[in-house]
């Protein structure tokens, strides 16, 4: 139980009580961007996963100062913590000062070829290192686990990546993250972990996984702000972590294929259009989304200060 309370207070209440008072100065001072429709809305949702990691070691401390045992779901995230620091620090990097005029992981990789990194490709290797170190730090027990480290690897790196391709609409992202966490914790309780979790502890767990993703979701549904990769990369960092932990080694396979394909056909198609074209995608991608007209609030000047 004691677990459940410090979900329910650290890790979602404290994230949303906090983003609340602090998003009227994003609104104000974030660097300004424009999105689908044209509408001027601020970069710096993403600052969520700070609040959320904060609160969430503050709380790990409370624990330990109480001398109190530390709930299993916490000790399974506290490897995951610096992962998450680290995409949300390279993804907001990347959203404030990054060059938009080379796009896509094929546009990155061709820079870093020529001995140039750019931000998106600062935030690709970033990422790509702590996973493996992530991998390896819980995984690697010898040569014959070798294949696994790099499985997880590529899925908690590619996940995040995977995540961002979908953050082109207000809300998009955070319902994929809804959905792939359904599917996340089927695995968790088919998988083999439940007895290591039980049920209060997978109630926390999924406290914790909704925390960032309710404290900014109205804002980001009504085109106030958006959550740049600073928030998208580590939705998908937490859901690749999930898979990974839960799978075994062929599913994990299976995932990776998967998650390699998604992104590479991302650069030849747009998934904003495969929705478009599907009535019952379209309803679900609009869903909860403004369906105002208004003016921007911000003029051209502000935009990218």
């Amino acid at each position: 139980m004691i677990g459940v309370v410090f979900a329910l207070i650290g890790t979602l209440i404290i994230p949303v009580a906090v983003m609340a008072a602090l998003e009227p100065s994003l609104y104000k001072s974030a660097p300004k961007v424009k999105n689908y429709r044209g509408f001027v809305v601020y970069n710096g949702l993403g600052i969520v996963w700070f609040v959320w990691l904060a609160a969430f070691w503050i709380g790990v401390q409370l624990l330990v100062v109480l001398n109190l045992e530390l709930p299993f779901w916490v000790e399974y995230l506290k490897p995951l913590s610096i992962v998450l620091a680290g995409a949300c620090a390279f993804g907001l990097f990347d959203d404030w000062a990054g060059d938009r005029q080379v796009t896509g992981f094929t546009g990155h990789l061709r820079a870093l070829l020529r001995g140039r990194i750019t931000t998106g490709g600062l935030k690709f290797l970033g990422i790509g290192f702590l996973s493996l170190f992530l991998a390896i730090s819980l995984y690697f027990d010898g040569a014959g686990s070798i294949l696994k480290v790099v499985l997880v690897t590529c899925i908690v790196a590619l996940g995040a990546n995977m995540m961002n391709l979908f953050d082109l609409r207000p809300g998009r992202a955070g319902k994929m993250y809804l959905l792939g966490l359904v599917f996340a914790f089927i695995c968790i309780i088919f998988g083999g972990m439940l007895p290591e979790f039980d049920w209060l502890g997978l109630v926390a767990l999924a406290l914790a996984a909704l925390g960032p993703l309710v404290a900014v979701w109205r804002f980001d549904l009504r085109e106030r702000g958006m959550l740049g990769d600073a928030g998208a990369n580590p939705l998908g960092v937490f859901l690749g972590f999930l898979f990974a932990s839960s799978l075994p080694l062929w599913a994990l396979a299976i995932v990776t294929v998967v998650l390699g394909v998604i992104n590479l056909l991302s650069e030849r198609i747009s998934f904003t259009k495969i929705i478009a074209s599907n009535k019952l995608l379209s309803a679900l991608d609009e869903l909860g989304r403004a369906k105002n007209t208004q003016q921007a609030i911000f003029n051209d000047q502000e935009v990218g200060r």
